[in-house]
């Protein structure tokens, strides 16, 4: 089950969207600028004066919004390396390195997503990783077992399922978030 965001994050990243949003403004308008941006934010009227859509929760967009928040990027930013279907992420992004290396990468990927925008923890990862192009999956087991501080996994063979490890949860907010380039404007 996908853990609820806290106020306190929720506030943080209206904090960190808030500095990037007059990040480009010069002193000693910036400071007032935040205020107003931060006070918005907070209200929602932001999204709406930016012709953004403000989702009623519970709803897919609306967890993407979430997802995306938690990775300090805009929906759309998200969507530029993810296609959200009804039941499932396709990250549509092509990464470089060895079978190993990406098998790691889009895992942490796609169960980051998967736990986010469709509340499954556990996932099997042989078929996602497939589907994905992702091949010599023979050695995947090995492969994400050897970076036990990212991933948890229970079960055997083909079956097995893997979630991520709460603290690698959190850095791979940040690498979806300098995956697409950083700002959040």
């Amino acid at each position: 089950m996908a853990k609820k965001v806290s106020n306190d994050e929720k506030i943080k990243a209206m904090i960190r969207r808030a500095i990037n949003i007059v990040a480009d403004i010069e002193e000693p308008y910036r400071a007032k600028a935040f205020e107003v941006v931060l006070s918005r934010l907070w209200t929602g009227s932001y999204e709406k004066e930016q012709g953004e859509k403000v989702e009623k929760p519970g709803t897919l967009e609306a967890k993407i919004n979430n997802f995306g928040t938690k990775c300090n990027l805009s929906t759309d930013q998200l969507k530029s390396i993810y296609d959200f279907k009804e039941d499932k992420p396709v990250f549509i992004i092509s990464l470089r390195g060895t079978h190993a290396e990406r098998q790691v990468l889009i895992s942490r990927y796609l169960l980051a997503a998967y736990d986010e925008v469709y509340g499954k923890e556990w996932v099997s990862l042989y078929q996602v990783l497939s589907d994905h192009g992702i091949s010599s999956l023979g050695n995947l087991s090995n492969n994400l077992k050897k970076h036990s501080e990212i991933f948890n996994l229970r079960g055997q063979g083909k079956a097995r399922e893997y979630k991520l490890v709460d603290a690698a949860k959190r850095d791979t907010f940040q690498m979806i978030h300098d995956l697409v380039g950083g700002s959040n404007e």
